[in-house]
C-alpha cells in the first residue's frame, strides 16, 4: 500500500460528539496502522452555525481521548492551511478552473423561484432536483444579469447519463447514475464554498488517500467524484462505516438523553482509555472473545475489512461496564486524585479532620462499583452529610421483629468503645450476636440500614470505621427513634 493519508475535518458547528469521535478514531487507527499520516482539518464554512470556543473543545477532547496528529490546526504541516475559511482564495482559483472547462455556471436563480421549481416536482411526484435552466443562458444574459446587481451562486454541471462507480473498502461495489444528481451549488453567492466543492478541493491538495466516513456521506460520493473528474484528479479510496445507532436501532442522534459529547464524559471523570475502546468496537470487530484492549493494542489489529456493514448499537450499559473495567485497574491514588476534582466541582467537603488519606481509604472502598470518578460522589454521599434519609427498604428491615433490639445494642457498644477500626466493629458484632443470639443478615442487615440509610452497600466493617464515630451514634440513635 502506498503512503496513507487520512483526515477526520469536524466542523466546528458543537460539541463534540460520540459518532464524530468513532469516525475520527477509525482514521487515526488506519493511519497509524498502516504508518500513514492523520490529518485534522477544520471545516469551518458553515459562518452561521459556528460556535466560539467549540474548536478549542475539539482539541482539548481529541487529546484528551489520547489521538494525536501529524498535520493541523496548532501542529502546521506541508498541506496548510487546516482551517476552510483560510482557504477561501484556493477554492476560488479551482472554482475558475472549473468555470473555464465548462463545468461549472452561475446560477441567478431566487430562492423563491427554486422553491416554486421543487414544489413543482414533488406534487408530480418526481424527486426534486434542480432543472438546470441557468445553465442554458448565454454569455450576454449572464453579464446583463450580473449588471442588474445580481450575484449568482456557482453550479456544477453534471454530465448526463454517466455510471458512477468505485469501490468502497466496507460496502463493496458501489454504483450510482449522474441522470439522478441535479447541478448542485459548489460556490454559494457570498464566496463561500459548499461542503461538496470544499472537500474534494482539500483532499485533493492534501493528498488524501484514503476518506473513512460515515455512511451517511455515502449519497455525496458521486458528486465528489464528478468534481474530481473534472480536476482531473485521481479520486482517494472510499470506505463508509456504519452508522451508530441507539438501543432502539434506531440513528442516534446528538439529542439523545443517554450518549452525551465527549467533554461531558471527561467532565465526569471517564478515562478516555475506556471510551476509546468502547468505540473502537462500534461497528469494528478485532476477531476472536478479546473485549478490553489498549489503543496500542486496537492500531496493531486495526483493518477495514473486518468494519461491519450494519449498524452499531451505542450500548449504554456495556459502555458503562468497560469503563468500569478501567476504573478497577487504576491505581488508587490516580483514582483518588480524579474523585478530589469531583467533590471539588461538587462542592463537597470532608468531614470533621479527615484527610487525603482517609480519602484514599474511602475511593479504595467503592473504586469496584465505579465506571467514572463521578460515580463516587453519589455512591459515598453518606460519608459527607451528616444528617442521614433512610429509604423504605432500610426503613422495613429496621422494623422486623428484633431489628432494634440489634441497633441500639450495637450502639451501646460503639459509644463505649474507645478504638474505631474494622476490626474493633467486628469485635462488637460478635458481642451483639453471642447476646442476642441473631446472625447473618439479622444481624447485620439492621445496622447497616441504619447507620447508611441503605441495605446495600461495600464491606460493612470498613464503612462503618470509615464514618465519624459521632455520625455513627448520631443516626443510629435517630433511626431507633423513628421506628
Amino acid at each position: 500500500m502506498s503512503t496513507v493519508r487520512v483526515r477526520y475535518a469536524p466542523s466546528p458547528t458543537g460539541h463534540l460528539h460520540i459518532g464524530g469521535v468513532r469516525t475520527a478514531l477509525f482514521n487515526y487507527f488506519f493511519a497509524r496502522h498502516h504508518g500513514g499520516k492523520f490529518i485534522l482539518r477544520f471545516e469551518d464554512t458553515d459562518l452561521e452555525r459556528n460556535v466560539p470556543g467549540a474548536e478549542e473543545e475539539m482539541l482539548r477532547g481529541f487529546t484528551w481521548l489520547g489521538i494525536d496528529w501529524d498535520e493541523g490546526p496548532n501542529v502546521g504541516g506541508a498541506y496548510g492551511p487546516y482551517r476552510c475559511t483560510e482557504r477561501l482564495e484556493t477554492y476560488t482559483t479551482f472554482l475558475h478552473r472549473l468555470a473555464e472547462s465548462g463545468h461549472a455556471y452561475p446560477c441567478f436563480c431566487s430562492e423563491e423561484l427554486l422553491a416554486a421549481e421543487r414544489e413543482e416536482q414533488t406534487a408530480q411526484g418526481l424527486v426534486p432536483r434542480y432543472s438546470g435552466r441557468c445553465s442554458n443562458l448565454t454569455a450576454a444574459e449572464r453579464d446583463a444579469k450580473v449588471a442588474a446587481g445580481l450575484t449568482p451562486n456557482w453550479r456544477f454541471a453534471v454530465p448526463k447519463g454517466v455510471e458512477l462507480k468505485f469501490h468502497d473498502l466496507v460496502r463493496e461495489d458501489m454504483s450510482f447514475q449522474s441522470d439522478d444528481i441535479g447541478d448542485f451549488v459548489i460556490v454559494k453567492s457570498n464566496g463561500i464554498p459548499t461542503y461538496h466543492f470544499q472537500v474534494v478541493v482539500d483532499d485533493a491538495l492534501m493528498e488524501i488517500s484514503h476518506v473513512i466516513r460515515g455512511e451517511e456521506h455515502l449519497s455525496n460520493t458521486p458528486k465528489h467524484l464528478l468534481i474530481f473528474q473534472a480536476l482531473g484528479v485521481t479520486a482517494p479510496t472510499f470506505a463508509h462505516l456504519p452508522q451508530v445507532l441507539d438501543q432502539s436501532r434506531k440513528k442516534l442522534s446528538k439529542r439523545d438523553p443517554s450518549v452525551k459529547p465527549v467533554h461531558w464524559y471527561r467532565e465526569r471523570g471517564y478515562l478516555p482509555e475506556g471510551l476509546v475502546n468502547f468505540l473502537a468496537l462500534l461497528g469494528w470487530s478485532p476477531g476472536g472473545e478479546e473485549e478490553i484492549m489498549s489503543i496500542d493494542e486496537i492500531v496493531q489489529r486495526f483493518d477495514l475489512e473486518r468494519v461491519n456493514r450494519s449498524g452499531a448499537v451505542f450500548d449504554v450499559d456495556k459502555l458503562q461496564w468497560m469503563a468500569a473495567q478501567y476504573t478497577k485497574k487504576l491505581p488508587i491514588g490516580e483514582l483518588t486524585a480524579l474523585v478530589a476534582e469531583q467533590l471539588r466541582q461538587a462542592q463537597v467537603t470532608h468531614p470533621g479532620d479527615t484527610d487525603d488519606t482517609w480519602l484514599g481509604a474511602l475511593v479504595a472502598l467503592y473504586q469496584d462499583r465505579m465506571s467514572c470518578a463521578g460515580d463516587f460522589v453519589d455512591l459515598a454521599e453518606a460519608f459527607f452529610v451528616r444528617d442521614l434519609q433512610w429509604d423504605e427498604e432500610s426503613l422495613a428491615v429496621l422494623r422486623q421483629p428484633g431489628a432494634s433490639a440489634v441497633v441500639a445494642r450495637y450502639r451501646e457498644l460503639a459509644a463505649a468503645d474507645e478504638v474505631w477500626t474494622p476490626d474493633s466493629s467486628r469485635s462488637r458484632f460478635k458481642q451483639v450476636q453471642q447476646e442476642l443470639g441473631v446472625k447473618g443478615q439479622g444481624l447485620f442487615m439492621p445496622v447497616r440500614a441504619g447507620v447508611m440509610g441503605q441495605i446495600h452497600g461495600p464491606d460493612l466493617q470498613q464503612t462503618i470505621a470509615l464514618l465519624p464515630k459521632e455520625w455513627v451514634l448520631t443516626r443510629l440513635a435517630n433511626v431507633l427513634e423513628i421506628i
